[in-house]
């Protein structure tokens, strides 16, 4: 069995709110230096590629995608493995309107 990748487990969200109409989670864990960041990054870009929309959610969509580096570039440090290591935690949150486009976003440090 292949561990699970990255687009499959961001469209398996995007189909549970679109198709399911139901509030779905993806935690992204491990070790420093294992991707965590960059993985979070991949998700919200394929959910991004594949939601469409026009106007108004294409900015929507572009806020949420470069909100990520701008808070990278606060509070993070080297660290043995890592040159870039977060020292806090993200939980990021897309709503989505009934036509499964983004509709605003909140991120939460902790």
């Amino acid at each position: 069995e292949l561990p699970p990748h990255v687009f499959a487990l961001g469209e398996a969200a995007y189909r549970g709110v679109k198709n399911e109409e139901e509030n779905q989670c993806v935690i992204i864990s491990g070790e420093s230096g294992a991707g965590k960041t960059e993985c979070a990054k991949q998700v919200m870009q394929y959910i991004a590629a594949v939601s469409g929309g026009k106007g108004n959610v294409e900015y929507i969509k572009h806020v949420i995608l470069e909100s990520n580096p701008l808070l990278e570039a606060f509070g993070n440090a080297k660290t043995l493995r890592n040159n870039n290591s977060s020292r806090f935690g993200k939980y990021f949150e897309i709503h989505f309107n009934k036509m499964g486009e983004p509709s605003g976003g909140r991120i939460t440090n902790y």
